[in-house]
């Protein structure tokens, strides 16, 4: 089996099943590239060098903490993994007990995203015929804590508001991959969809002098926003709630203020 060292670990709203139609689309000329809303970094991962200069931004913490640690102390973090069990009790133990060091709460948050249903970290993911949820190799995730801490070798972590963000690191050759909590849906407690100022980030976004690429549900909301952009209607799979044929397909926009839609 194929270990997909792009990745690190599941997360709600992941562009796992996206990365394939958005690398096209980034422009070839971009002098720096820039994720406000980094996630798990199914995108940044993807390709070996977007540009010279790579930021990679998260209002939660968790995620900053983890890739600063994957980063910086690898050996570490795969010291505190590498004996731990697809155990139903130890992830229980994991969701009522803190980590102390920042290296203790990178493995503990990583253990609960990768071992729970969905990677929601609050329940603990059980299966009945495959090799997935609490049953996956914790070998395989040792080998993605190599791949990604090569991957993060000149990439800045930072952790801040995305208006801070961007107006920081703005001007003519930027580019940003924007990803932010989306109008309607599951998040995560710092990414509320309900709490979300959709109209902030769109107005930072106009008045930019760099280019930007943004995934978004395809809704009333998000298409008059940006109405005047040029906008690409796609579908991918429903990643959790895939039962359900009529939930099977998910619609989403990519919105771009720069050419796309031949592309």
């Amino acid at each position: 089996m194929t270990i997909d060292t792009k990745s690190l670990l599941n997360w709600v709203g992941g562009k796992r099943l996206l990365r394939k139609t958005i690398e096209p689309l980034v422009p070839k000329d971009i002098q720096s590239y820039i994720e406000p809303f980094g996630g798990a970094g199914w995108v940044l991962f993807y390709k070996e060098r977007w540009a010279d200069l790579e930021i990679y931004n998260d209002l939660d913490g968790r995620l900053v903490n983890l890739f600063r640690i994957v980063k910086y102390h690898p050996e570490a973090l795969k010291d505190e993994l590498k004996y731990l069990l697809g155990s139903r009790e130890m992830f229980m133990q994991f969701i009522n007990t803190d980590g102390i060091t920042d290296i203790q709460k990178a493995a503990r948050f990583m253990f609960l995203i990768t071992r729970s249903f969905g990677g929601r970290g609050e329940t603990y993911g059980t299966v009945k015929k495959s090799s997935g949820g609490a049953s996956k190799s914790q070998g395989n995730i040792l080998l993605k804590i190599d791949a990604i801490h090569k991957r993060l070798d000149k990439v800045l972590v930072e952790n801040r508001d995305f208006e801070k963000l961007i107006s920081q690191y703005d001007f003519e050759g930027a580019f940003f991959y924007c990803d932010p909590p989306y109008t309607f849906g599951c998040g995560y407690e710092t990414t509320s969809t309900k709490d979300f100022d959709h109209e902030r980030l769109k107005e930072i976004l106009k008045n930019i002098k760099g280019r930007f690429l943004l995934s978004y549900d395809d809704s009333e909301k998000v298409r008059e926003l940006y109405k005047d952009y040029e906008m690409i209607a796609i579908e991918r799979l429903n990643g959790i709630n895939n039962k359900d044929r009529k939930n099977k397909m998910f619609k989403e926009l990519l919105i771009a203020n720069y050419p796309i839609k031949e592309t």
